[in-house]
């Protein structure tokens, strides 16, 4: 069959009609666009069948363009060497999936050399080991060479056909390996601290998140051809397939990655069950691919992926109307792959010539996808380093609705219990500060007042008023009636002086055994006075009915007040409120004597 081939181009290449016109090499330029000097031609469905005889055509546009069409693409061009010296050039077919190359090179008629290139072939087997296809030429000065390519694929058909000086095309492919390196370190940074984080978090969706990046870098390196250059050089099958592997992965993982984000915000949403079909699906696609051609492989590939994508736009605005406008990283990075894919179809399956390429989109999203992933995670870090231990303390246990609630219950019983202690210890306060007999406040509680009242009456500039007094002969009421019908007497004559005070900051105490006081803020000698006799008058009125009969008493009372100008200690000021008691029993009793402070 090959033999049949090389005839026909021997025939071909004695025909005047046939020949093109050649391109007269310029060293000047270090890279040529081969397209406008070319003609090309639709053969059978064998590139080692032979060519078209007739029906040969240029094309109008700098690019060659077929799209999927897996017949046969014949194209023939000449180059002439008008150098004076010779010169060795590289031919570039710069489309790493092109499954089936064969070039055929002639001279004066003869075919001078027969090349097998194409994913179908072992790498190892390319004269130059690059991953678009290069064909090395060698032209002799006023030599011209006849150059026919045969180029058959299940994929596209579309690739920009150069000839390049060795010189440059070497400048060129260093540049586009720096910024693909810049590309891969940029995306195995990414997969390599999600997996980081997985090691020491143990979170499933950092794990889902490095296996994300890493299918997507893969379908970027088949793409252009660093994959079979140096994973899989030896297996062509893989080269064939790798596409459509990855892409599956990537979509599973995307897929789940959403599942899981949306279970944690609503348990049972009908989109959970929704991400975990298109999980599911992308699984069940791959082994179909295997029975499929390219063309409807990557068709099933690309609605599976559009699909996803809008499942997850949708579950975006769906978290957006629930009031989770945060973590909507996924989302925003997999609406970005959604506006690559589009273009990427309309570049694959339309006439519509793009400035950019597949590759150049695809890696364009994938920058934009672990830019937006890596923020995210980052701004997560820094949040976490601001959260309080009780923060820490609660994401431990994964935010649960029933942490929430539990906590909830927990710090209410503890305010209840806080409240009951503070009530509590206000009860046991009162107690202390009371007498258990009469029910008026203490001597404990009379020696704190009396020091606070002093010092308030010094800062303010106010009179303080002092009354002491005691039941008159109350030893002679608990050896006639008795010790129960004493503790009435008591009882009886602290509520009486009780009652006769009109003020909230007046206070009576029972200072010990039958002796009583009363401690009057901002009341002079005069109204003190007024008070005394009117207490005096009210309890020897009272009749004081006991289990022994009916008794009455009365009471004699000493007043003090000290003023601004008086410098009195507590001690002191009891003690002339004392001196003037005594004087109202050495007098007789049942009166009211006044000690006046001497300036």
């Amino acid at each position: 069959m090959r033999n049949l081939v090389l005839i026909l181009l021997l025939v071909l290449s004695q025909t005047a009609m046939a020949e093109p016109t050649p391109y007269q090499i310029d060293l000047n330029k270090g890279s040529v666009n081969l397209v406008p000097f070319l003609e090309y031609n639709i053969g059978n469905d064998d590139p080692l069948e032979t060519p078209p005889i007739e029906g040969w055509s240029t094309l109008s546009e700098d690019f060659i363009k077929f799209g999927y069409d897996d017949r046969v693409h014949w194209f023939r061009f000449g180059l002439q060497n008008i150098n004076p010296n010779p010169t060795s050039l590289y031919i570039e077919l710069d489309n790493a999936l092109l499954d089936n190359v064969t070039v055929y090179t002639l001279h004066n008629g003869k075919v001078r050399s027969v090349q097998n290139l194409g994913d179908n072939y072992s790498f190892v087997l390319r004269p130059v080991l690059q991953e678009t296809f290069i064909i090395p030429i060698s032209l002799l000065t006023d030599e011209s060479l006849e150059f026919y390519i045969a180029v058959q694929s299940q994929g596209t058909v579309n690739f920009p056909l150069t000839l390049w000086q060795k010189e440059s095309f070497q400048q060129q492919e260093n540049y586009d390996r720096l910024l693909a390196g810049l590309f891969i370190g940029i995306i195995s940074a990414a997969v390599f601290a999600y997996l980081i984080v997985f090691i020491f978090s143990q979170s499933k969706n950092a794990l889902l998140d490095a296996a994300l990046m890493m299918s997507l870098l893969m379908i970027t390196l088949t793409m252009n051809g660093y994959a079979f250059h140096y994973i899989w050089p030896e297996y062509p099958l893989m080269q064939q397939h790798a596409v459509y592997l990855f892409s599956c992965i990537a979509m599973a993982c995307s897929a789940l990655l959403a599942r899981n984000y949306i279970h944690s915000v609503q348990a049972g949403h009908p989109l959970t069950v929704s991400f975990i079909g298109i999980a599911i699906g992308a699984v069940v696609i791959l082994p179909l691919t295997l029975y499929v051609s390219y063309q409807w492989g990557l068709y099933l590939v690309m609605v599976a992926a559009i699909t996803l994508c809008c499942f997850h736009i949708y579950s975006g605005f769906w978290l957006w109307k629930q009031g989770v406008h945060e973590d909507q990283d996924l989302n925003l990075g997999v609406a970005v792959l959604l506006a690559a894919m589009l273009f990427i179809a309309v570049n694959s399956f339309t006439d519509a010539n793009l400035p950019f390429t597949n590759l150049d989109l695809l890696q364009l999203a994938m920058l934009v996808l672990v830019t937006i992933l890596s923020v995210s995670m980052i701004k997560k870090r820094m949040e976490k380093d601001h959260e309080t231990p009780f923060t820490l303390a609660y994401e431990d246990f994964e935010q649960s609705d029933d942490l929430q609630t539990q906590l909830a219950e927990q710090n209410l019983e503890l305010q209840l219990t806080l409240r009951e202690l503070e009530d509590r210890n206000n009860e046991l306060e009162k107690i202390n500060t009371l007498d258990a007999l009469s029910g008026i406040h203490n001597r404990r509680h009379f020696d704190k007042r009396i020091q606070a009242e002093i010092r308030r009456s010094r800062r303010e500039l106010t009179p303080l008023s002092l009354i002491m007094f005691d039941i008159d002969h109350f030893k002679a009421v608990n050896d006639k009636f008795g010790h129960v019908a004493g503790d009435e007497v008591i009882r009886t004559v602290a509520h009486t002086g009780e009652e006769q005070l009109n003020r909230s900051s007046d206070e009576i105490f029972r200072y010990g055994g039958e002796e009583f006081a009363m401690l009057l803020p901002n009341t002079d000698i005069a109204g003190a006075e007024v008070l005394a006799e009117k207490v005096r008058k009210n309890i020897e009125e009272a009749q004081i009915a006991t289990s022994s009969g009916t008794v009455k008493c009365t009471v004699s009372l000493g007043v003090a007040c000290t003023q601004k100008e008086h410098k009195l200690t507590p001690e002191q000021f009891v003690e002339l409120s004392d001196k003037a008691l005594y004087a109202a029993k050495n007098n007789g009793r049942n009166c009211v004597v006044v000690h006046k402070i001497e300036d």
